[in-house]
């Protein structure tokens, strides 16, 4: 009798902290790397090759699902979430500088850049604000959004190459930089010169070049450290241009 009443006290708890599992797609299939972020308990996961994702959670949680190219959404956990898998959709944004757009009475409509440069911002700010234990201690003089600004004309001044590679991605950056003995803060700092508040965004940047993944094995690995070195001097004019507008101000 005692052992049942145990039992019946501790069930609750047991419902209000689990492991919860869902599966996260676009319109056209499922979708890896996708950042899910339990803003309420803090901790946060990536889904994997299949969308598919587990989490710690709770009802009433908040999770975030975030990625550089999709629509940040969120979602408020009810028990209905957890009786089976939950499904997430997630809408794409468009980031072809370069394509243009012909309607039906063949009338070209130009991509806007100025409305992806609001969208990115916007992605980041938000990123910030539901992430900030990624982002480290922020000075109040960095204007994020700014860099963010000089990143896409950046982008607008290069084709992203499209060969059939499976490109590096900003978990395997962070994963590389966190557990790799030679790929350390230090090197980030000393040899590549880039800030340690800059570091998650110089990720979002290297993953956007589209680095082929094979430069992670052992062989590449030499290849890897220039493309490293060659990205982090065009982040660091960026860095600069940055700095002499905000000098302008």
């Amino acid at each position: 009798m005692k052992l049942k009443f145990i039992l019946l006290f501790l069930m609750p708890f047991a419902v209000n902290s689990q492991n919860i599992t869902g599966v996260i797609y676009d319109a056209k299939s499922v979708l890896k790397d996708i950042k899910v972020f339990n803003a309420s308990k803090e901790i946060m996961t990536y889904s994997d090759d299949t969308g598919t994702f587990t989490i710690k959670a709770s009802i009433n949680d908040t999770l975030v699902f975030s990625s550089l190219f999709y629509e940040e959404k969120k979602e408020i956990l009810t028990k209905t979430h957890f009786e089976d898998n939950i499904v997430i959709e997630l809408k794409e944004i468009l980031n072809n500088l370069n394509e243009v757009v012909i309607s039906n009475d063949f009338k070209p409509k130009a991509f806007s850049s100025e409305t992806y440069i609001i969208d990115l911002k916007t992605q980041i700010a938000n990123d910030i604000k539901d992430n900030p234990h990624l982002y480290g201690q922020q000075s109040t003089s960095l204007d994020l959004l700014k860099i963010a600004s000089l990143i896409v004309k950046l982008f607008k001044k290069e084709k992203i190459k499209t060969e059939a590679v499976k490109p590096i991605t900003y978990k395997q950056l962070d994963s590389l930089f966190t557990e790799d003995k030679f790929f350390t803060n230090t090197f980030l700092i000393q040899d590549l010169k880039i800030p340690l508040e800059y570091k998650n965004l110089f990720f979002d940047y290297l993953e956007n070049k589209h680095m082929d993944d094979a430069l992670l094995t052992d062989k590449k690995r030499i290849f890897l450290i220039d493309e490293l070195f060659k990205n982090s001097k065009e982040f660091n004019i960026i860095l600069s241009e940055y700095e002499k507008e905000k000098n302008k101000n």
